[in-house]
């Protein structure tokens, strides 16, 4: 099953999310992943990489990026669309931003396959906000890939409390790669929270079918994330 239904924010108001269940999910409890997606919001590419989390294993959630401002608005990569991205990127609300993650974490929870355990799985803007709720909030895991515009929160690293990971590309032009290095410098020495680089990466390495796709860094990331995650979620 696969589709947007209603979650309720914090105001009491309602915002879309884009809902997966695996395939099995009648037969026992879940762990859950908040699918925070890249600032194109949760369009075609968002909604494949959600049913492959589900096909692992997890329920997931892919909440409406924009709603505050432009609900439903899930764009494609063209040019004209990366205009878009920019605009609704500056005026983006972090703090609401990260309430609208809670809201849905709190949704998922109550999920008739869901095992209570959740976490957060980000890429580039919605990198960030894993980053920041990870750092603010309760998730039980928190991984980001090329999280964007971190330079003023890095000092919070060290109030991460849940097993988490952040992965960047060290050809990265959006992100430096140094990124990597003022998160190792404030993690706390037992920390559960790691940092890959991988050198051929650049930003999007992720993104599969797009032209900065980079299949073996992208795999790599890819299996940390799911053993995170099964190991976070069990």
């Amino acid at each position: 099953m696969a589709g947007f239904i209603d979650i309720t924010a914090q105001d009491g108001r309602t915002f879309q999310a884009w809902l997966v269940e695996p395939r099995n999910a009648g037969t026992g409890a879940h762990g859950a992943v908040i699918f925070l997606a890249e600032a194109y919001n949760v369009n075609g590419w968002a909604r494949a990489t959600a049913q492959q989390f589900a096909d692992a294993g997890f329920l997931v959630l892919a909440p409406d990026l924009y709603w505050r401002q432009a609900p439903g608005t899930y764009l494609e990569y063209t040019p004209a669309s990366q205009q878009v991205c920019r605009a609704l990127y500056a005026k983006m609300d972090f703090d609401a931003a990260i309430q609208d993650t809670v809201a849905c974490m709190e949704h998922i929870r109550r999920h008739p396959a869901s095992n209570g355990r959740v976490g957060l799985v980000g890429y580039c803007l919605g990198g960030k906000i894993a980053f920041l709720t990870a750092a603010r909030a309760a998730p039980d895991a928190s991984i980001g890939y090329y999280s964007i515009d971190l330079d003023e929160y890095f000092d919070e690293t060290a109030a991460i409390a849940c097993p988490s990971a952040f992965h960047f590309g060290a050809l990265d032009q959006r992100v430096p790669a140094r990124y990597a290095d003022e998160i190792r410098q404030r993690k706390r020495q037992a920390q559960d929270l790691d940092v890959l680089v991988y050198p051929k990466a650049g930003h999007g390495f992720a993104r599969s079918g797009q032209p900065p796709y980079e299949p073996e860094s992208a795999s790599q990331a890819n299996r940390h994330t799911l053993d995170l995650l099964g190991r976070a979620l069990a």
